[in-house]
């Protein structure tokens, strides 16, 4: 069981981290255009969104024992 947990929580950290690095992406390509203005926002959503998905797949196996109930004995 612990496994599939950890498979679920990676699968949502690389969900994360990649529509954090498409957000990101795609406003820089926006930024190209010449009457686009910056929006920040969309920088800081990108990040911390990556940020979450890489600390998520760090902790993966911690949560996935601590939310797992198979008992080692």
């Amino acid at each position: 069981m612990k496994r599939a947990i950890r498979s679920v929580l990676r699968l949502l950290a690389a969900g994360l981290i990649v529509f954090g690095i498409m957000i990101v992406g795609l406003e820089w390509m926006r930024l190209r255009s010449p009457k686009a203005e910056v929006n920040a926002w969309q920088f800081v959503l990108g990040g911390v969104l990556a940020l979450a998905g890489v600390g998520l797949f760090a902790l993966s196996t911690r949560l996935a024992e601590q939310l797992a109930d198979d008992f080692e004995e």
